[in-house]
């Protein structure tokens, strides 16, 4: 699918402008194929999700078509044939009780996910004080933060200050989160904590590096930037963040319709990108958009 959007999607000239969309964009080949296995779910019976499925509009209209119910709470669980946890994963300690109540669960969380939960967890048992950079309200950042009690969530360096020190400190990372801005708090942490031991586990997915490698490539050709997303989700505000540090003015669109032409400026070369969660389907039409300028 992401061969197929980046073969029909390229270079498109405008009435006004260009349009070029930056490569590799959008849901990498794991997320794709986590919604594809709920959608072949989906067509099986009633299915339900234990949380949201992933932070996106687009997503979430898509799901809700196929009848796919969201955020269900526990008691309501005995109502479906299938239930999923999200891709965002929960707490090891969540999952486990729900097993042990004989839920029968379709997991569906991310692989990087699972593979930061268990390096947060060998660092723990090291004796390290566990931290997870990401955002608070993150429900991935939460999922990770669950994994041992006492895990903190570094957002900012305000949460660094907040710190008691401890001799040693495991770190993990939310997997759509800015490596840039990880690479800066962890250095943040030990400036600050220089006689403690920190212990940096990188756990961001590679496709996140990716994106902002090739949306920097395009900077010096675009004068604006749009990022196909949810404003506020992890991967979308670093795509902003990018280019902010180029002075290219970007905004966030969650639909064609959140599209507001002045917030770019007049630019009229415009660099199209995607956060992580954006559906081919809502970038195709962005896209229509912006060549219609």
């Amino acid at each position: 699918m992401q061969a197929i959007l980046d073969r029909t999607l390229t270079n498109i000239r405008g009435r006004t402008g260009e349009v070029r969309v930056v490569k590799g964009c959008g849901m990498d080949a794991e997320t794709r194929l986590a919604l594809a296995t709920l959608e072949t779910l989906a067509g099986r019976g009633r299915v339900a999700v234990a949380g949201g499925f992933m932070p996106d509009c687009g997503v979430q209209a898509h799901l809700a078509t196929l009848g796919v119910a969201e955020r269900v709470q526990e008691p309501d669980f005995f109502k479906y044939r299938h239930m999923v946890v999200p891709y965002c994963g929960v707490s090891p300690r969540l999952r486990k009780s729900w097993e042990e109540a004989e839920i029968d669960l379709t997991d569906l969380t991310s692989p990087r996910v699972r593979r930061a939960q268990v390096a947060l967890g060998l660092l723990r048992m090291e004796g390290a004080q566990a931290l997870v950079i990401g955002r608070h309200e993150d429900p991935e950042s939460q999922a990770l933060a669950g994994v041992t009690h006492g895990t903190k969530i570094i957002e900012d360096t305000r949460d660094t200050a907040r710190l008691h020190y401890a001799p040693a400190f495991g770190v993990v990372c939310q997997t759509t989160l800015s490596p840039r801005r990880t690479s800066w708090l962890v250095q943040q942490l030990r400036m600050r904590y220089r006689d403690a031991r920190v212990t940096f586990l990188d756990t961001s997915a590679p496709a996140m590096t990716a994106r902002e490698q090739a949306l920097e490539n395009m900077l010096d050709w675009a004068e604006g930037v749009v990022v196909v997303g949810q404003t506020g989700e992890a991967s979308c505000e670093a795509l902003v963040e990018t280019a902010l540090r180029k002075g290219r003015p970007a905004l966030i669109a969650a639909t064609a319709a959140a599209v507001d032409p002045a917030a770019l400026g007049g630019a009229r070369r415009i660099a199209l990108t995607a956060g992580a969660f954006a559906m081919d389907e809502t970038i195709r039409c962005i896209a229509a958009l912006l060549t219609r300028r």
